[in-house]
């Protein structure tokens, strides 16, 4: 297939005009091509939606099952009395853990949003316990403070739990993964984003487009999908650098230590130390979807085919084409006034003329 059948192609598979509704473009473009992110493409979070669950399925069975049976081994039945054990306090531990390797890998699902969510799974539980402590301890001085939460805990509320949060995350994940639309013109690459009050457009003039890069992980091989990111000399596009942890955590961690400050107080610096860590990691910006065509079906063909506009526009602009500029020629030269200007010879011979019609008069 070579790259004039490639447009044609794409061109063929769109309605232009709805494309050129979509992203506002100006009735001088031809709209091409537009996609949004496939469903694999956000597969780590809906991955992260699945452990949530899993871990509240794993301490509701273990809580409310009589036990394992004879034939299970011995590692299993370590981990089940272990589950068992721990209760409450194992379900934060084990929520923790996974919130703190999702937030460390710094990878797709590891932004503020989903760690803020993690945190919240975390400590629901714990609420719980927290208002009941808060009641006991208010009707030891005589108030009848019954506490916030109408209901008692019971192990069932991790099922509960488990169901309604694995539901929120996964729907909101949906909700992220289509608001997001990419589009082709003759002209420009669209990066569009729309999602709850949030709305942005990134509009990229193929003139400006300096380079490209074209990231297909070995799992998006199998399933069909890659990101392109678009480089341009204004410095959209290009190379982030993640540090493990900022200066100020390092050094709010420094002081509790060495100043005398209390056990919670180093606590819960040291608590904000381990959840803000990262691994570092330099690379393009491939994670953010509304700065890059983010895990786009058929990255190579958009590659083809913005490349190849690109070069449309460059052999159009080498030989002046769709200027309206002409350079003038001698034959073209006019006067101020606009008539031509007469032959060399025209002045002489109106003079001669003149001189005869005296000499006769």
């Amino acid at each position: 297939m070579s790259d004039d059948s490639i447009v044609d192609k794409m061109k063929n598979k769109i309605n232009s005009e709805n494309i050129q509704k979509k992203f506002d473009m100006t009735s001088f473009e031809t709209a091409f091509f537009s996609c949004r992110p496939t469903f694999f493409a956000f597969l780590a979070k809906y991955m992260l939606c699945v452990v949530i669950l899993a871990v509240h399925l794993l301490f509701w069975w273990v809580n409310t099952s009589s036990g394992l049976g004879d034939e299970a081994n011995g590692f299993a039945k370590f981990c089940f009395w272990l589950v068992d054990f721990l209760g409450m306090t194992g379900f934060v531990f084990f929520m923790l853990l996974v919130t703190w390797i999702n937030r460390f890998m710094n990878w797709s699902s590891s932004g503020a949003w989903y760690t803020t969510s993690l945190l919240i799974v975390t400590f629901t539980p714990a609420l719980f316990t927290l208002d009941n402590i808060i009641a006991t301890v208010s009707g030891w001085f005589g108030s009848e403070f019954d506490g916030v939460i109408p209901f008692n805990w019971d192990d069932g509320w991790y099922l509960m739990l488990g169901i309604t949060y694995f539901v929120i995350l996964f729907s909101l994940t949906t909700w992220y993964c289509r608001s997001f639309n990419y589009g082709v013109s003759d002209r420009a690459v669209y990066l569009k984003k729309d999602f709850m009050l949030n709305h942005t457009m990134h509009k990229i003039d193929m003139v400006d487009i300096d380079n490209m890069k074209l990231t297909v992980p070995w799992y998006g091989k199998i399933l069909g999908f890659g990101t392109l990111n678009i480089l341009t000399g204004s410095g959209f596009g290009v190379r982030e650098h993640s540090t493990s942890v900022s200066a100020g955590s390092v050094s709010d961690v420094a002081s509790a230590v060495s100043d005398d400050v209390g056990f919670v107080r180093k606590m819960i610096r040291g608590f904000i130390f381990v959840i803000t860590l990262q691994r570092t990691r330099e690379e393009m910006n491939t994670a953010e979807p509304e700065d890059c065509m983010y895990g786009i079906r058929k990255p190579s063909e958009v590659y083809k085919l913005i490349s190849e506009l690109k070069e449309s526009i460059r052999s159009k602009a080498s030989t002046g084409q769709g200027t309206a500029q002409r350079i003038p020629t001698t034959d073209d030269e006019t006067t101020p006034g606009g008539d031509e200007n007469p032959p060399s010879g025209g002045s002489s011979e109106s003079l001669d003329e003149l001189d005869v019609d005296m000499n006769l008069g």
